[in-house]
């Protein structure tokens, strides 16, 4: 009975809904827009990116190396393990490639090992020790390898500080990578 006498309803749609669904549109259609152009433009894009790079390792007496590195996993195991067959894949690797016992550094913790391995040089020369070290003026600890700032300006909105700028990342490691020397 209700639904039958129901008479014809009106309502205000301000203008705040048509500008929310108007800057929705735009968001999908750049987005759509740029995937297709992208898809497009693709082969073209191939085959300057191989006409660029033909010769980049023309010269290179071996052609692929990878290095796997399992942190903290101990090679008595591992020889043990692939000795009895329990490694499958890491077999092959070790047949087709080679498997060696790197030595560890002093101290023999993560960030000194892989930052030596990575600069080739002793934690006296790269000046990594540990994972924390100590801010000098403060006592407190901090990370050793890599010092983050917040960027210099904020706007503060009540409890919440909203940065205007990315973050300063400094990384604190001495000493050259071998993939950049």
């Amino acid at each position: 009975m209700v639904l039958a006498s129901a008479g014809t309803a009106q309502a205000y749609i301000g203008p705040g809904a048509g500008f929310a669904v108007m800057g929705s549109f735009l968001a999908m259609f750049a987005a759509i827009f740029s995937a297709v152009v992208a898809l497009f433009t693709w082969p073209i894009r191939y085959v300057i990116r191989a006409i660029k790079h033909r010769h980049a390792f023309a010269r290179a007496k071996i052609k692929r190396c990878v290095i796997l590195g399992l942190d903290g996993l101990d090679p008595n195991l591992a020889e043990k393990f692939l000795a009895e067959g329990k490694l499958p894949n890491f077999a092959r690797l070790k047949e087709k490639g080679c498997f060696k016992r790197l030595a560890t550094t002093v101290p023999s913790m993560s960030p000194v090992a892989w930052s030596s391995f990575q600069t080739g040089s002793n934690p006296g020369k790269h000046n990594i020790f540990d994972f924390l070290t100590r801010d000098t003026r403060t006592y407190m600890p901090k990370l050793s390898s890599v010092d983050i700032r917040g960027p210099r300006r904020n706007i503060s909105i009540g409890k919440f500080q909203i940065p205007l700028g990315k973050a300063d990342i400094r990384l604190l490691r001495k000493g050259k990578p071998f993939w950049k020397t």
